[in-house]
């Protein structure tokens, strides 16, 4: 029986191979270890809670669409050409 002879690079390659699947299998592990805890974080918060503030209830003293206090720099050109 012929038994293949391996040279030190050969060798080095393929313990670089068997190095980088481990590496794989490891953050495998801890990307499946994220999502799940990102999906109990999605689950312990309610629908709501995400929002910066309760926009429902808000008044809006403008009377409008844009702001009273609303600093538009175009209207600011527009008067500058008149």
């Amino acid at each position: 029986m012929e038994q293949r002879t391996t040279t030190d690079p050969e060798r080095e390659l393929e313990r670089s191979g068997d190095e980088l699947e481990e590496r794989i299998d490891h953050l495998d592990d801890r990307i499946d270890d994220a999502r799940q805890e990102a999906k109990a974080r999605r689950e312990e918060s309610g629908p709501g809670e995400n929002a910066a503030g309760d926009w429902e209830d808000t008044d809006d003293d403008s009377g409008g669409e844009d702001a009273a206090g609303f600093d538009d720099p175009e209207a600011d050109e527009d008067e500058d050409e008149d």
